[in-house]
């Protein structure tokens, strides 16, 4: 088996080599190594944390053999993640996160003497996958890049291994917090950080035309922002008197609205507000219903959602599937605000002609701490099958997984975050304080991923269909919620 074979070869080669460096170096001067000065001039450029990183994982050593990566390669960025040329010149993604995974795998591969693998395989095929790899051990792939609901349906049929059960600091700043407090019964079966891409394309923002702002008398956004009152009563208040009918008696996507969105706003708002159906975490032995005295704080919430919605014709809200029609409402100039993925926000600057900027979702009211918002289930995440096992195999393979993710950080983080989202997809750097704000204050909720929950879409739901169902549909699934839970937890436990 590839993965136990080259495990035991590089602890073996380990033991020989005592005080060597991971990567054929010593701490003598080497004659192959690149100049002294060189490498000296790198270090001092980087993050101290990047840096006492590195130098604690210099050890590291695979013994040659393959480091496999299983992952979609039918959804829009995941290739994106892990595959690189070393000529992006005929790549259809961005040249500069190409660039940059590319360095990222090199040296990835230099430092822990391994060969990076990719295995793309189509979504569907994926847990069939994973399943043969913890029956027959073969090595093939040590970690897993999927969507989130994906991960958790395979998490809780006991096909991933646990993350802290690794000797792995995830305080630190190249792991996601969020995904950490994604818990099961002490487990945490998958985490996202500097090595995501698609996770932060499909986190949701706010955007608006500063031409209709500045024309409408809008004050300014990102003021409104810092000072704790851009909530979901003041949005509200702003975009019902914008709208504007073209003469030709119906009300469709030519017409002029104060706000364009897809289908799933409802969500959007919900998480904005704070609010989320499932409390779980590290601290937590057993998830639990969130919302028990917050739903009157709900319902407000789907109030205000509501007027935003349905009122005055106020909003365009695309339908399911034609997600697209309210990114046009909003490029063409006819939507003062406009809600999506973040990943939008490179068609924008593509074909926006008129001048935009970018803000958090609304808060609930002033008194919310922070302004949150939620990532879609499509999004990726990195998970390991439960073939790794064994307790030596463990801290090496804890110590090449760490090495990947603090590289991630040092070189594909700032190329997709601080080149290519905060730099050349905003026109001004307002918009990048903003998306540092958005980012910080990720909800990730388990209803989300766990659609037999029956909680996932309900909120959003009730907003786009103007339904006042909502609190009765959520009373018949919560008596559902022990038992669902119960189940899950006896599978990853078995």
């Amino acid at each position: 088996m590839k993965l136990r074979r080259f495990l035991c070869v590089a602890l073996a080669a380990l033991m020989l080599i005592g005080t060597f460096t991971a990567c054929g170096v010593n701490d003598e001067k080497n004659e192959n190594s690149t100049q002294d000065g060189e490498d000296a001039t790198v270090a001092e450029t980087l993050d101290p944390a990047i840096q006492d990183a590195l130098s604690r994982l210099t050890n590291v050593n695979w013994g040659g053999g393959d480091f496999g990566v299983l992952y979609v390669n039918d959804i829009a960025g995941y290739a994106e993640e892990v595959e690189a040329k070393a000529d992006a010149a005929d790549q259809s993604s961005s040249a500069v996160i190409n660039d940059a995974v590319y360095e990222r795998n090199v040296t990835f591969e230099e430092r822990c003497q391994l060969k990076f693998v990719t295995i793309p395989v189509p979504h569907p095929e994926i847990t069939s996958k994973v399943i043969s790899e913890t029956q027959t051990n073969t090595g093939d792939f040590a970690i897993i890049s999927c969507t989130a609901s994906q991960t958790a349906s395979m998490a809780s049929s006991g096909y991933l291994y646990n993350y802290l059960s690794m000797d792995i600091d995830y305080d630190q700043q190249w792991w996601d917090p969020g995904t950490l407090d994604f818990a099961l019964d002490g487990n945490v079966f998958f985490m996202n950080g500097a090595h995501n891409i698609v996770d932060d394309d499909v986190t949701f923002v706010m955007m608006f035309n500063k031409k209709m702002q500045s024309e409408k008398q809008v004050a300014d956004p990102y003021t409104t922002v810092r000072n704790k009152e851009w909530t979901l009563e003041y949005f509200n208040s702003i975009i019902q008197s914008v709208s504007a009918e073209n003469g030709d008696g119906a009300w469709d996507e030519k017409d002029t609205y104060g706000f364009s969105s897809p289908s799933s706003i409802g969500n959007t708002f919900f998480y904005g507000a704070d609010l989320k159906y499932v409390n779980n975490s590290r601290d937590v032995g057993v998830p639990e219903l969130a919302l028990g005295d917050k739903l009157d704080k709900a319902a407000q919430v789907m109030d205000l959602a509501q007027s935003i919605v349905h009122e005055n014709n106020a909003s365009y809200i695309a339908k399911q599937g034609n997600e697209a029609v309210s990114k046009d409402v909003f490029v063409e100039g006819r939507a003062l605000f406009y809600c999506e993925a973040a990943s939008y926000l490179r068609a924008l600057n593509q074909t926006m002609e008129g001048d935009y900027g970018v803000v958090p979702v609304p808060k609930y009211s002033k008194e919310q701490e922070n302004y949150t918002t939620w990532t879609h289930s499509i999004g990726s995440t990195m998970s390991i099958p439960t073939s790794i096992a064994d307790e030596v195999e463990k801290q090496m393979f804890a110590e090449v997984l760490e090495t990947y993710v603090v590289l991630s950080y040092q070189l594909v983080k700032p190329a997709y975050y601080d080149t290519m989202l905060t730099s050349r997809n905003v026109r001004d750097p307002d918009s990048a304080e903003m998306l540092d704000l958005i980012f910080q204050n990720r909800t990730y909720d388990m209803a989300i991923y766990f659609d037999a929950l029956g909680f996932s879409s309900l909120f959003s739901d009730c907003v786009t269909n103007n339904s006042d169902d909502f609190a009765s549909k959520y009373a018949a699934n919560s008596k559902r919620f022990d038992r669902q839970i119960n189940n899950i937890l006896k599978k990853i436990n078995k």
